[in-house]
């Protein structure tokens, strides 16, 4: 679950970032053609996705070592 969340948060994060530097990925495009430019609800949809899965995967690992000391 940390290995995908991190994975979405790179994705997600990244579309943001890389059109400033005139660079983008591809699948995004394919989303904002296939959307009609909501291109960008998508890369938010990934980047909050990620950070979900990853603030899961450090709460649930808090508990796990409280709980077995």
């Amino acid at each position: 679950m940390l290995r995908t969340g991190i994975l979405f948060l790179i994705l997600g994060l990244g579309a943001f970032i890389l059109p400033q530097f005139g660079i983008q990925f591809k699948l995004f495009t394919v989303f904002g053609k296939i959307f009609g430019g909501g291109e960008t609800i998508v890369e938010i949809a990934f980047a909050g996705i990620g950070a979900v899965l990853v603030g899961i995967h450090l709460f649930k690992g808090n508990k796990d070592k409280s709980s077995a000391a």
